[in-house]
């Protein structure tokens, strides 16, 4: 840092060897150096004078009403001293943000809420709040009715819907124990908008057969968020395993899956990997509803192909298979250039 001569008036005297300063303010916090000079040589002294203030913080805006995907900026405004930290809370929770101003790039339903900046030293910290509200009158998808289990024989015509609302106006698709269903020669997926802005959706499925029991879903989502329904169809019949695509899982992560049984009523749901009844390690559980979770995946381990077996209360089963690879992610190794001598240009 520069040194500067201090610059003597009204306020600030120097009367012999000492420093005057009236009414010490903010700006004259620093470091002083006292020089003693003669014929034979010098000597200096280095003090350093923090002068302290009250901290106190504003936010500007206090309240602002951001459409969705605009961006949105706070900035705190803080005055006292010292300042030794900043960091903000949103909904009381701390964000990774030490700067006086707070951009959100492009704004998101999880984004409203409450903000909070904090300026702190070690005698003291002062805060200010600040609100962001989401604009356009943007309304996350609600699902107002939608259908219900049911058990039934093999046969009639089913009937699955769903009425959702929200703005924008969501759009709805179903899913069949996870993989989503489209148009077919039994199948067929409609969507309608009511004079009152619901959307109605219906899944027909036409002479149901045994091997179309399974967990239904309808999922209504827009850009400003999604809501799901789930219900088990149950039909009459023996035990039927869909089949299941294989499934790709990074190493680390967590691997949870659902065996895809209809038939009705099942027993007993079982998942084998070589021959044995899984769990076979403190990494997996298996639930009474056929889901498969395995902790933490790696590539050794876990990577195979694993069998679900679904069987009623005759002894009737069905036999699945899933195939699982892990992916190990990219790993760069140290290195160095060595210290092999260049050739001469």
């Amino acid at each position: 840092m520069r040194k500067q001569a201090v610059t003597l008036d009204d306020r600030v005297k120097q009367v012999s060897g000492t420093l005057i300063i009236k009414e010490a303010r903010v700006e004259d916090s620093g470091k002083y150096l006292c020089v003693v000079n003669n014929s034979v040589g010098g000597e200096s002294v280095e003090t350093v004078l923090t002068v302290t203030a009250p901290l106190a913080a504003n936010i500007e805006p206090t309240t602002q009403t951001v459409d969705f995907g605009r961006p949105a900026v706070f900035t705190c405004n803080f005055e006292g001293n010292p300042i030794k930290m900043i960091s903000w809370l949103k909904d009381g929770k701390s964000l990774s943000h030490e700067d006086s101003v707070l951009r959100i790039e492009s704004v998101k339903k999880e984004d409203k809420g409450m903000y909070q900046c904090f300026i702190r030293n070690d005698q003291e910290n002062a805060q200010a709040s600040a609100e962001l509200k989401l604009g356009g009158r943007f309304e996350p998808p609600q699902i107002r009715q939608a259908f219900k289990e049911e058990t039934l024989q093999p046969g009639p015509s089913v009937f699955l819907k769903c009425i959702a609302l929200g703005n924008p106006t969501p759009e709805i698709t179903w899913e069949l124990d996870g993989k989503k269903l489209s148009n077919s020669d039994r199948l067929q997926v409609g969507q309608y908008v009511t004079v009152n802005g619901d959307v109605v959706s219906h899944l027909n499925i036409s002479s149901i057969h045994t091997n179309d029991g399974g967990l239904y879903k309808c999922i209504a989502s827009s850009k400003v968020g999604s809501v799901e329904h789930a219900a088990k169809l149950n039909v009459f019949g023996l035990p039927f395993i869909r089949p299941m695509e294989k499934k790709a899982i990074v190493a680390g992560e967590t691997l949870i899956v659902t065996c895809p049984v209809a038939g009705y009523p099942i027993e007993t749901i079982v998942w084998e990997r070589d021959g044995r009844v899984l769990p076979i390690n403190r990494k997996q559980k298996v639930f009474p509803n056929g889901t498969l979770i395995i902790e933490n995946v790696e590539r050794l381990s876990d990577q195979a192909t694993y069998t679900c077996v679904a069987r009623n209360a005759q002894g009737y089963s069905a036999r699945g298979t899933l195939e699982v690879q892990v992916m190990v992610r990219p790993a760069l190794l140290p290195f160095s250039f060595g210290d092999r001598p260049m050739n001469p240009g």
